[in-house]
């Protein structure tokens, strides 16, 4: 009971690890002997370490504005790296662009191309001609 009266006094217990004991020997507190509290200390310090570690691995994990921290350079310029090794995510990026684009006729999705209203010829003179139009602009 009296073990438990002194811990219960922040006060006292800081005046007794100031003061030595009776017999000439520091106040170790709950700690039997320099060597247990050492090993303590040892088991603290390497478990600060460790949380100071994690914490400094998911700061640097984190999005800071743009930037990725230490290093100076953009956070944009990785994303762009790792989006334009990756086709399906082009494809994908580039066809919710397009079709964002209300009201401006694009060919998006399947590649059908525009086309230009028919024209019908009206004899094969005029068929002829249209055909060797069409075949020469195939070449360019």
């Amino acid at each position: 009971m009296e073990e438990e009266n002194k811990t219960a006094n922040p006060e006292e217990e800081s005046a007794g690890a100031e003061n030595p004991r009776e017999d000439g020997l520091p106040d170790l507190g709950k700690f039997r002997s320099v060597d247990a509290l050492a090993r303590a200390y040892r088991a603290l310090e390497a478990e600060f370490t460790r949380r100071s570690q994690k914490l400094k691995a998911l700061e640097d994990s984190a999005p800071q504005d743009g930037k990725a921290e230490g290093t100076g350079a953009p956070r944009d310029e990785e994303l762009y790296r790792a989006v334009s090794e990756n086709e399906g995510v082009r494809a994908r990026i580039l066809s919710d662009y397009l079709q964002s684009l209300k009201g401006v006729p694009l060919m998006t999705g399947g590649g059908a191309g525009v086309t230009a209203p028919a024209e019908k010829p009206k004899s094969i003179r005029e068929a002829g001609s249209l055909a060797l139009g069409y075949l020469r602009n195939q070449k360019h």
